[in-house]
């Protein structure tokens, strides 16, 4: 079990500042904004949800998230001469074992981020609440806001379980990608399911609810490419050297 979490703590040394400094950078510019649209009146006919819109805070999340996807793709990535695969082969481990274990970290990553991007719009929500004219509100603002905004609902699909299943196919994909990307470019492949993925899932991600035919198909689609990185993460070695 030490070595599990030597391993864990090895790519965590290697990103934990990087993702907290993105965190902040994210909350600090997304509550900036709000706030600034929040404080010109007090009367917001269009409700939170248009106020979530108009304040860029979709596009803002979105960018976090794409950087998020770089900077876990680029651990145990090759660069500059460096040669991290002697260090990795010198581990308890083997690569393989390490790769998988490091996409579980990476989910955890994804989870956080998700997370805190959900206790932001929690927070603002209670931030509107509080700030505009009790005309416009009631004790059900928050929550229908999660329904009629496209990027909230996709963030907390509340009884919509096909776009719950959408978001964890996603989830897989992008760490099992993130994983298998360095893993590829140690042995002189290249790999455009993560990047591919990443970018489709930026792209796709606000959907309204009821969509559920496209939260089918974007499911198998992630399953997909998650099963194509740690097909190749298993049994890649072998079928080169056959």
């Amino acid at each position: 079990m030490r070595g599990y979490l030597s391993l864990l703590m090895l790519a965590a040394r290697s990103t934990v500042y990087k993702i907290s400094g993105l965190l902040l950078l994210m909350g600090a510019l997304e509550t900036a904004l709000f706030y600034r649209l929040l404080q010109k009146s007090s009367v917001h006919p269009e409700g939170l949800e248009g106020l979530i819109n108009l304040s860029g805070i979709p596009i803002v999340c979105g960018g976090a998230f794409l950087v998020l996807c770089l900077i876990l793709s680029l651990n145990g990535y090759e660069s500059g001469g460096s040669k991290i695969r002697y260090t990795l082969q010198r581990l308890s481990l083997s690569e393989e074992a390490i790769a998988l274990l490091w996409s579980v970290y990476y989910l955890a990553c994804f989870l956080i981020f998700w997370a805190v991007q959900l206790f932001i719009i929690l927070w603002l929500g209670r931030l509107y609440v509080s700030a505009v004219d009790p005309a416009y509100i009631n004790e059900q603002t928050i929550f229908l806001a999660f329904y009629r905004n496209s990027f909230l609902h996709s963030l907390l699909p509340l009884e919509e379980t096909s776009r719950f299943l959408r978001n964890g196919a996603l989830l897989l994909g992008l760490s099992l990608g993130a994983a298998c990307l360095p893993f590829k470019q140690r042995r002189g492949k290249r790999d455009i399911a993560m990047s591919f993925l990443a970018v489709f899932t930026f792209w796709v991600f606000p959907q309204e609810m009821g969509r559920f035919g496209s939260d089918a198909w974007i499911w198998l689609l992630a399953l997909s490419l998650a099963g194509h990185s740690l097909y190749y993460i298993l049994w890649g070695k072998a079928n080169e050297e056959f």
